[in-house]
């Protein structure tokens, strides 16, 4: 008795069974995610905090914000740095006086900030408005690889840049 089927149907069927193992045996070997334990993603670097576009003077805001887009743009004054901050927990008032105090702290002038807070929030939401600075340009401060990863930088391409 032979172990190899002589009927095409069982062959194929071996054939699947053999294909099958394989690709068991070796998919841990083809990129498969590694088990954290966890079922959320690991997040990016805040973007202010890593030091490779630092807002001047080194601040980071002191309230809670999640930073939306961040880049150059050709202004009527030439080129520009534009910001984009979610502000959270906080008003738009209370988040640009404070982040204007800072700067006022930090001994730097040439930031405009502009913030509103957004229509028809409930009191208790976490997201309350958006913060958009107008800064001078900043090159690269870093060769850190975080630096070259856009989902940290939020310097995206011109063609990504309207996507939050």
């Amino acid at each position: 008795m032979s172990l190899i089927p002589t009927r095409p149907r069982a062959r194929v069927a071996a054939a699947a069974v053999v294909v099958a193992l394989v690709v068991v045996l070796v998919s841990p070997l083809l990129g498969r995610a590694d088990v954290n334990g966890s079922y959320r993603p690991v997040l990016p670097p805040d973007g202010l905090t890593t030091g490779c576009y630092p807002l001047p003077g080194g601040v980071v805001p002191d309230f809670a914000y999640v930073l939306r887009r961040d880049g150059d743009t050709l202004a009527a004054d030439g080129l520009r740095r534009r910001t984009v901050l979610q502000v959270d927990r906080i008003g738009a008032d209370e988040a640009r006086a404070r982040l204007e105090a800072q700067f006022e702290e930090a001994g730097v002038s040439g930031v405009r900030v502009r913030a509103r807070d957004f229509d028809g929030v409930p009191d208790d939401a976490v997201v309350r408005g958006e913060m958009v600075l107008d800064l001078p340009v900043v090159v690269r401060q870093s060769d850190d690889p975080d630096c070259f990863d856009v989902n940290s930088t939020k310097r995206f391409t011109p063609d990504l840049a309207d996507r939050s």
